[in-house]
């Protein structure tokens, strides 16, 4: 069985300076071990366990900017986004929080992507996993592929959501096959463990060493120690695949 380094830490966001990036080291994570599940925020204009909205913390639209009747979820995420910045104070913050759920709920994906990453760090918003996974949840079944990624996080690590490594891998894999690394790298890890999917050297060599090509170096560490853990046969048929997907992925 191929124990990999570690999984892919939660890519930085444009917009933030530093998210949490704790590490899921090989073979082991403390079951009640912080793990932060927020992921990627949108900082560019057009770019089932669930709450019920009824039932999340209601953000209070800002006295000072009504909003005209004329304005588009475009113009609401904007000024979300506006607000949402470093340093903002908490009034700044439940203000953005309005304007990204007013965004959000006319199916605007950058904004529910970001109101998502509001209620997972706590933000102008009282903490609410469950929250933050049903605002991934909209984004990813859209097709947002930070979603994606963020939702494969929750159901692997079991943060906000019931561990569920059926649909952790059914996440990371739709995000790997838009091109992100990061999922290619967590997907690689559950083929190397066993989590959710028949345990495969070959399927692991071969979405590390995708990740690795598109830049993510502990990818690139985790298919090297695989590679020593292999046959020489192994090692052809994992270099194969990877070939393979290559060319059915066409990124």
């Amino acid at each position: 069985m191929i124990t990999p380094v570690r999984t892919a830490p939660l890519p930085r966001p444009f917009l933030v300076g530093v998210l949490l990036a704790s590490v899921l080291l090989a073979l082991a994570l403390p079951a009640l071990a912080d793990i932060d599940v927020s992921t990627l925020r949108s900082a560019t204009k057009g770019s089932a366990a669930s709450k019920s909205s009824a039932t999340a913390p209601a953000a209070k639209q800002p006295a000072a900017a009504p909003a005209q009747a004329e304005e588009t979820p475009e113009d609401w995420y904007g000024r979300g986004l506006a607000l949402d910045r470093p340093g903002a104070s908490g009034d700044d913050l439940a203000s953005a929080s309005y304007w990204y759920q007013k965004a959000a709920q006319s199916g605007h994906t950058d904004a529910q992507v970001n109101l998502a990453l509001l209620y997972a760090e706590g933000r102008g918003v009282a903490f609410d996993a469950l929250e933050a996974a049903r605002w991934y949840r909209r984004a990813a079944e859209a097709g947002d592929v930070r979603a994606q990624y963020a939702l494969g996080l929750m159901y692997h690590l079991g943060q906000g959501l019931g561990q569920d490594y059926a649909d952790a891998i059914r996440w990371y894999e739709t995000a790997a096959r838009q091109g992100d690394p990061n999922a290619m790298n967590n997907m690689a890890f559950m083929y190397g463990m066993g989590e959710g999917v028949e345990q495969s050297n070959i399927e692991a060599y071969a979405w590390f060493a995708l990740a690795a090509s598109r830049g993510n170096a502990d990818a690139a560490e985790n298919r090297d120690l695989a590679e020593t853990e292999m046959t020489p046969e192994e090692r052809r048929r994992a270099r194969a695949r990877y070939t393979q997907l290559e060319e059915q992925l066409g990124l």
